[in-house]
């Protein structure tokens, strides 16, 4: 598609401005590097010109501007995040490096912000590869300063009617929150409706946790709360991995206290296992 190649040339000319010697960042010495017709390159430069990205008031000796800069920094953040993931993910080399060019133009903030995070656990994973256990502290201090979405599952403590899943589990918005920083670690679970039928009567039921404790120091410790949203420190979390490469998983765990209502009435305190997976 034209205007695909139009922009992966115009990405490919900026990257030359970062990556090669002052000497180089002339019409023929991008066409050398990047092996393209010199005609295009001079198109190249002066589209990127009139886009306030390149000065060529000396026209043998191109320059970008500020705004070419920033602008070139940014993507070139952009493909390095791509082509990691990418790689990590198992596309082959050549693929993975074309792709990665395409992610970057055309990728919006939010989906770059989702693999950027990604490639940050994916750096923490590799770099606990050899620990089977280890504490929700240890993890976060590997991480940057960042607000993490993961799954989570909270597990009956024991099997009832054949089902391990705890009632509770929908209790909360999917995925949680793992906020990040200075290597210190919150869980988030925002509170939602949930609803069954009553055993007794038959009849529908709705209700909500209004109360939530964690598991510390052998005693259930009361959450913070803020509106809906309950925190507990992520250092309370206990990790096991499980599987390697491309196929490990770690499970983080702790024991939960919650209180539910459902109208006038009070749930007595239901307690499970809750498992965030990463």
């Amino acid at each position: 598609m034209p205007g695909i190649d139009d922009d992966m040339l115009k990405l490919r000319v900026m990257l030359c401005f970062l990556e090669s010697a002052e000497e180089d960042c002339t019409v023929t010495g991008i066409s050398r590097t990047l092996k393209e017709e010199k005609y295009k390159i001079s198109r190249v430069l002066i589209a990127l010109e009139k886009e306030g990205i390149v000065d060529r008031s000396d026209t043998r000796r191109p320059q970008l501007t500020e705004k070419g800069q920033e602008t070139a920094q940014r993507l070139r953040r952009r493909v390095q995040t791509s082509l990691s993931h990418l790689l990590y993910e198992g596309v082959d080399s050549e693929s993975a490096g074309h792709d990665s060019y395409i992610w970057s133009l055309y990728c919006t903030d939010q989906t770059m912000d989702v693999i950027r995070d990604s490639e940050e656990i994916y750096r923490a994973k590799y770099a606990m590869r050899e620990q089977s256990k280890f504490s929700g502290a240890e993890l976060c201090r590997r991480l940057k300063n960042g607000r993490y979405s993961f799954p989570f599952l909270i597990y009956r403590e024991q099997m009832k009617d054949g089902k391990i899943l705890s009632m509770s589990n929908q209790g909360f918005e999917h995925p949680c929150v793992l906020n990040v920083e200075d290597g210190i670690g919150e869980v988030q679970l925002r509170a939602v409706s949930m609803g069954a039928k009553s055993r007794k009567t038959g009849d529908f039921m709705k209700g909500r946790v209004t109360n939530l404790r964690y598991f510390e120091s052998g005693r259930f410790v009361s959450a913070e709360s803020n509106g809906q949203v309950y925190s507990f420190p992520a250092a309370v979390l206990s990790f096991v991995s499980v599987g390697t490469g491309i196929g490990q998983v770690l499970h983080g765990t702790v024991g939960l206290q919650m209180d539910c209502s459902v109208g006038i009435l009070h749930m007595p305190t239901s307690t499970a296992v809750f498992t965030i997976l990463i």
